[in-house]
């Protein structure tokens, strides 16, 4: 609460402050970077795959179980299979969702098998990660290290003889690229449509920019949007891209699936 009453105090007696905040929400706004839901084109983006009826799909940083709620109504055919790794959020997410169609996961995902340490930013919160060398939200809360059961996706799918996955959405805090390091076998084989994930200020502790993401998924013979309302736009990497603010969600997905092109890209 200090820190919010010394900011309102700054904004209002330093003007060359205010004119800077007020720049930086309008660049925001013009570059249409935002993480609400309705706003930034996730919506719009689940709405167009909705129409391809997905069956199988994979939540991971789940959470109290928002977005995973959303796709079950877009995609009442499909099975959402959810991961949180934080056990108190786990119970938030056990009593907000529940059905045949979710199967639920006190467990996160990564490239490693095994009982690993995160920082834990409290009870339901949406920015705990496995990165311990992050400290964006440090100044505003004061994290815990908690240990927590990890799991790759390779191992996962082999174990629930799931052989494809529909849609995957990442948003785990910067650990993006070791969850899709675990969906190796998968992504060899082209096994995974769709891929959502989240790409932020946490990503610079993780020393993994969207060049990397390009280059990674370029492998694997996927090709990549920025997540906006309206047509999307797959194209090659550029520079601007690994600004932290170029997302903050993108997709990912095969370069050879002419109907998703289309239908995400028109």
């Amino acid at each position: 609460m200090s820190s919010v009453i010394a900011k309102m105090s700054k904004l209002l007696t330093d003007p060359a402050y205010a004119l800077e905040a007020l720049c930086h929400r309008y660049l925001n706004h013009r570059n249409r970077h935002s993480y609400d839901f309705f706003k930034n084109g996730e919506s719009d983006l689940l709405a167009k795959v909705a129409t391809i009826r997905p069956e199988i799909v994979f939540d991971v940083g789940a959470n109290v179980g928002d977005w995973s709620s959303i796709a079950h109504d877009l995609f009442p055919q499909a099975t959402v299979h959810c991961f949180e790794l934080s056990e108190r959020t786990f119970s938030t997410l056990t009593r907000n969702i529940s059905g045949a169609h979710f199967v639920l996961n006190n467990a996160g995902l990564s490239d490693k098998l095994g009982i690993f340490d995160y920082k834990d930013y409290g009870p339901d919160s949406g920015v705990n990660t496995l990165l311990l060398n992050a400290t964006v939200h440090d100044q505003k809360i004061q994290p815990t290290l908690v240990k927590a059961n990890l799991l790759t996706g390779n191992y996962y799918c082999r174990d629930h003889m799931i052989e494809k996955i529909d849609f995957l959405k990442i948003d785990v805090e910067g650990a993006e690229h070791l969850v899709l390091r675990g969906f190796s076998n998968l992504l060899e084989h082209k096994a995974v449509r769709i891929i959502q994930f989240e790409y932020g200020y946490t990503n610079g502790d993780s020393k993994f920019l969207m060049r990397d993401f390009y280059q990674f998924f370029k492998d694997y013979g996927y090709t990549l949007a920025r997540v906006q309302k309206g047509p999307l736009s797959f194209r090659e990497w550029t520079y601007s891209d690994n600004d932290f603010k170029s997302g903050p969600n993108y997709v990912a997905i095969r370069a050879d699936d002419t109907q998703v092109l289309q239908l995400l890209s028109h």
